[in-house]
C-alpha cells in the first residue's frame, strides 16, 4: 500500500512539473498577412491567471524600430488577445511571455511572414483606428511634431463622414485630409474643428452651419433620421462622428477612431452602450466591453469602435452639422447641390454659385436618407408663422413668414415640419401651414409687360393685397375662377386679374378650383 501511494504521489508531481514547464500557445490570423492588415493574436497560457502578458516583435531577427512595447504590467495584464498592423514587409518574430511571478515566466514564439500590401481602407462602413500604430509618423502637422496617431481625431472624423457620403476616390483618406487641413491644427488646442468642417464643406460640396453648434434632443434625432451627420466634441480634446439615432430617439450612434479617450472617467460624463443579441442597450464600462474591438500591443491602445451614447449627453457638446447637399437640381446634364432663392409647389428658384434658375419643384431632389421631390408648405395662419428651434423657441433673427408665403419642407412630423426659409432651417407648426405636393408640368406665364399687378389674398378686387409684381415677372398658373388666376411666383401664392397675365397656354387649359383652401 505504501508503495502504491508513493507511485501515485510521484505521478502527480511529474504531472505538475510537466504543466509548469509547458509553453503558452500563440495563434494569429490571417495566416498570410500583408502590410497594413490587422493581425490578430490569441494567447492560451498553460496555467490560469498570469500576472501579465508581454508582447515583443522582431523584424528579420532584429527588434523592430517601429514597435516599442514598454511591457508595463498594468497595461498588458488582461490582454490575452491583441493586434498589430505591420508597416514593413519581412519575417516577424512575435514573442509572447506569460509572467506568473518574479522568476516564473513562460515564453513562446511564432514566425509571421508579411508580404504584399493590403488594400486601402475606404468605403461607407470604414472604421479607422487612430491608435493602431499605422499612423505613427504620418504627419498631420510636422512643424508641431504632431502625427495622425497623436492629434488627428477631427481628421479621422471628417474622413468617416465623407466616405459615408460616398467620397471614395482617395481624397477622403486621412493622410490626404491631413495634408489639406494641417493649418487647422493649433498648438495647445488641437484642431480648430469648426474651421475644418466649414472649409471641407466648401471643398466637398456639403452643407454645414457657420452660426450654430448646439441642437436639442428632438432636433438632433430628426436630423440624424434624415441622414445628417455631426462632427462633435464627444469629450474635451477628442472629436467623433454622430451618424444615427435609436428608434425612440434617446440614443445616438457614434463612430470613434480612438474610444480610449472617450472612456476616460475624468473627462467623460456620458454613458456608452452597445446592443446585445436581443437589441437591448447594455452599458459598457470600458472599451474592452465593446463587441469586436481590438487592443494594439504596440500603442497599448484600443482601436476604432462604434457604439451608442445618450442623446441628452451628446447635445451638451459642441457639434457641427455635416449635411449632404440637402437639395439637388439638374445642371449641365447632372444633379448638383443648390440653395433656394424662393420656393413653390409649382416652381422653385434655385442658386448655385453665381448662377440662378427656375426649376419645376417636381424635378428637384431632396438629399438625405429619403431622396424625393420636396413638398412646399403654404403659410395659412393669419398672422404668419416663423422658424423655431428644436425646443419650440423662435430662432433668433428669424423674420415672420407672412401669410401665403411658401417654404420648402425637408421632413415632417405630427405637429411640425422641418423647413428651409431665406437661408435658415427650423421647425414650423403644422397648424400654421398647409402642405402642398409638387405640381407636375406646371403651366407658366408672365405678368404682362408694362404693368404692375397686385397679388390678392382672394379673387376679389377689394381683397387684401399681398404684393405687387412688375411686368415680366414669371408665374405658374394653378387655377382659374372667372377673371382671376391663382398663381405662384416669387415664393408667394395669390390671385391676379387675368388682364395682367400673359399665359403660355390657352386659359381653357387652366383647371377650375376644386377646393377653397387657398381662397
Amino acid at each position: 500500500m505504501k508503495r502504491l501511494l508513493f507511485l501515485l504521489c510521484l505521478l502527480l508531481l511529474l504531472s505538475a512539473c510537466s504543466a509548469a514547464l509547458a509553453d503558452p500557445a500563440v495563434s494569429f490570423s490571417p495566416e498570410q498577412p500583408r502590410v497594413g492588415d490587422y493581425v490578430d493574436v490569441t494567447v492560451t497560457p498553460s496555467r490560469a491567471d498570469p500576472e501579465e502578458i508581454i508582447y515583443e516583435l522582431l523584424l528579420d531577427g532584429e527588434k523592430s524600430i517601429t514597435y516599442k512595447p514598454e511591457n508595463k504590467a498594468e497595461e498588458t495584464k488582461h490582454h490575452l488577445t491583441a493586434s498589430f498592423r505591420p508597416r514593413l514587409e519581412g519575417v516577424y518574430t512575435l514573442r509572447v511571455s506569460c509572467v506568473y511571478g518574479k522568476e516564473d515566466t513562460e515564453t513562446a514564439e511564432v514566425l509571421i511572414s508579411v508580404s504584399g500590401a493590403a488594400p486601402e481602407q475606404e468605403g461607407p462602413e470604414v472604421l479607422y483606428s487612430q491608435k493602431d500604430g499605422w499612423w505613427y509618423r504620418k504627419w498631420y502637422n510636422r512643424s508641431a511634431g504632431r502625427d495622425l496617431q497623436k492629434a488627428a481625431c477631427a481628421v479621422f472624423t471628417m474622413s468617416h463622414a465623407l466616405q459615408r457620403m460616398g467620397v471614395t476616390d482617395g481624397s477622403a483618406a486621412p493622410e490626404t485630409l491631413a495634408k489639406a487641413y494641417s493649418g487647422y491644427y493649433v498648438e495647445g488646442r488641437g484642431t480648430y474643428n469648426k474651421g475644418l468642417v466649414l472649409k471641407a464643406a466648401e471643398d466637398f460640396d456639403f452643407l454645414s452651419l457657420d452660426d450654430k453648434d448646439t441642437f436639442s434632443v428632438r432636433e438632433l434625432g430628426d436630423l440624424l433620421r434624415r441622414g445628417d451627420m455631426f462632427s462633435f466634441h464627444i469629450v474635451n480634446g477628442h472629436v467623433a462622428l454622430l451618424d444615427g439615432v435609436s428608434e425612440d430617439g434617446t440614443k445616438v450612434h457614434v463612430v470613434d477612431s480612438a474610444p480610449g479617450a472617450t472612456f476616460d472617467p475624468a473627462r467623460n460624463g456620458g454613458s456608452v452602450y452597445y446592443t446585445d443579441e436581443s437589441g437591448a442597450f447594455v452599458q459598457a464600462e470600458s472599451p474592452a466591453d465593446l463587441p469586436g474591438i481590438r487592443w494594439f500591443f504596440e500603442t497599448k491602445e484600443y482601436g476604432g469602435a462604434s457604439y451608442w451614447m445618450d442623446a441628452s449627453y451628446a447635445v451638451t457638446r459642441r457639434m457641427y452639422l455635416i449635411r449632404k447637399q440637402w437639395l439637388k437640381a439638374e445642371k449641365d446634364g447632372s444633379l448638383a447641390g443648390v440653395s433656394v432663392e424662393y420656393a413653390g409647389a409649382a416652381v422653385t428658384k434655385v442658386t448655385r454659385g453665381k448662377d440662378s434658375w427656375r426649376v419645376p419643384t417636381a424635378q428637384l431632389v431632396l438629399g438625405g436618407s429619403d431622396p424625393r421631390p420636396p413638398k412646399a408648405a403654404l403659410v395659412t395662419a393669419k398672422k404668419g408663422t416663423y422658424l423655431k428651434d428644436g425646443n419650440g423657441k423662435r430662432i433668433a433673427g428669424s423674420p415672420v413668414i407672412k401669410r401665403n408665403r411658401m417654404v420648402l419642407i425637408l421632413s415632417q412630423g405630427e405637429d411640425s415640419c422641418y423647413a428651409f426659409w431665406e437661408g435658415d432651417f427650423g421647425y414650423v407648426d403644422m397648424q400654421d401651414v398647409t402642405l402642398l405636393d409638387p405640381i407636375p408640368d406646371p403651366r407658366t406665364a408672365v405678368i404682362a409687360p408694362g404693368v404692375n399687378a397686385t397679388v390678392h389674398l382672394n379673387p376679389q378686387k377689394n381683397s387684401t393685397g399681398l404684393a405687387q409684381w412688375g411686368g415680366g415677372t414669371p408665374v405658374a398658373l394653378l387655377e382659374k375662377q372667372d377673371v382671376w388666376y391663382l398663381v405662384e411666383g416669387k415664393g408667394l401664392r395669390g390671385w391676379v386679374h387675368e388682364k395682367y397675365i400673359q399665359p403660355d397656354q390657352e386659359p381653357a387649359e387652366i383647371p377650375a378650383p376644386d377646393s377653397a383652401e387657398a381662397k
